[in-house]
């Protein structure tokens, strides 16, 4: 009796083969799914923020400008205490000038230090870098080892600051990826309390854009489990804060699901009112922040060209410009994570430098406290 051959035809073989997989997958199936992450965990959420050693106290900081007029020294205590960062920056600013008529180079270079040591903890970078540049400028022409050093140890400061807002909107990203990968996988436990989180951190480091998109996405959650309310009302956050960072198209597509959802056309109209207030106010600012921008440029070419008293009015309507805007304006055009992240990693090395050349100066001139301060500094660098 002769044996059956086994089958040579390509088509039967490529379906056994088939075959054999689908019956192993149906019998150890369970085994061989990957593991997911689970849930983000609260500890997550709780990574220890960098705590920069203080500048010196505001109080102490304005005693050192040595202002004659006791009225103006307390109103500036006030708006600095208060946080009223834009304005009390006006009148410092006021003061600096008055100092440059005189030939003051000491408090104007005090001025500047004051201005972008607060200019850190209000997190306007930018502005803060100016204003330690110019007084380290200053300190270099007259000579004046403790201001340079103050001035390097800002500097360090400013940049560890950098790559800590790096690292927390590098932290937010991830973290909202994932709850959405757990919210599409059916994985539901602590999705609010989770995007809550993500939300609260986005607006700490002022990315708008970021705690918009987490607010649209806790109400796609909400509207998956009927609950209307609260899905519009999140929507609503979402919109009103897409528009007032100046993303128009964003906060319509919001108006365009909650419409496709079934929201009541008398709350859509009030969202569309509150969107159409919002982006004024954008575009307000940006008007303002332009003419402010005109105005520095200015206030460099009269400076360059030693007209330093019509400059630093210039300068001064800049800032009074900037005054004019809301908080938001400042940070409406805000990198990508990668981007953020990417640079971030020269701010380290930029700290690490400026840290190393305020402790070498302090050592220099005795204040070992302070040359240990900076050399501490250093290990907050990561």
């Amino acid at each position: 009796m002769k044996s059956k051959a086994f089958p040579s035809d390509p088509v039967v073989i490529i379906a056994l083969v088939t075959l054999v997989i689908c019956v192993q997958w149906l019998i150890f199936g369970d085994s061989l799914k990957p593991s997911y992450s689970s849930p983000v965990s609260e500890q997550a959420f709780e990574e220890e923020p960098i705590v920069l050693p203080p500048a010196k106290e505001i109080d102490t900081q304005i005693s050192e400008l040595g202002l004659i007029d006791q009225n103006l020294e307390q109103q500036i205590r006030g708006l600095l205490h208060d946080g009223r960062f834009k304005q009390a920056r006006t009148r410092l600013l006021e003061l600096a000038a008055l100092a440059v008529t005189r030939g003051d180079e000491k408090q104007v270079s005090n001025t500047l230090l004051l201005l972008g040591e607060v200019a850190i903890d209000e997190q306007e970078l930018a502005s803060a870098e100016v204003f330690l540049q110019e007084a380290l400028d200053i300190a270099m022409r007259q000579g004046d080892v403790m201001t340079i050093a103050h001035s390097y140890r800002q500097l360090g400061r400013l940049n560890i600051k950098s790559r800590e807002l790096a690292r927390g909107a590098g932290n937010t990203y991830d973290k909202l990826w994932v709850v959405r990968s757990q919210i599409y996988r059916g994985e539901y436990r602590d999705v609010i309390p989770d995007l809550e989180r993500i939300i609260d951190a986005s607006l700490q480091i002022r990315r708008y854009g970021a705690a918009a998109s987490a607010w649209e996405t806790l109400s796609n959650f909400h509207f998956r489990f009927h609950d209307i309310y609260l899905s519009e009302q999140a929507a609503f956050e979402a919109a009103n804060l897409y528009a007032s960072s100046g993303q128009l198209a964003y906060a319509h597509a919001v108006v365009d699901r909650l419409k496709r959802n079934g929201a009541q056309q008398s709350q859509l109209e009030i969202l569309n009112r509150e969107i159409q207030v919002q982006f004024a106010q954008h575009q307000e600012d940006v008007i303002q922040t332009s003419q402010a921008k005109d105005l520095q440029m200015l206030y460099r070419h009269y400076k360059a060209k030693g007209e330093y008293e019509r400059a630093w009015k210039l300068r001064i309507k800049a800032s009074q410009a900037l005054a004019k805007t809301s908080e938001r304006s400042m940070y409406q055009r805000q990198s990508e994570v990668m981007a953020i992240l990417y640079s971030s990693n020269f701010a380290m090395n930029k700290a690490k430098r400026y840290l190393s050349q305020a402790g070498e100066l302090y050592a220099a001139e005795g204040a070992d406290k302070l040359s240990l301060d900076a050399q501490d500094m250093q290990a907050l660098i990561y």
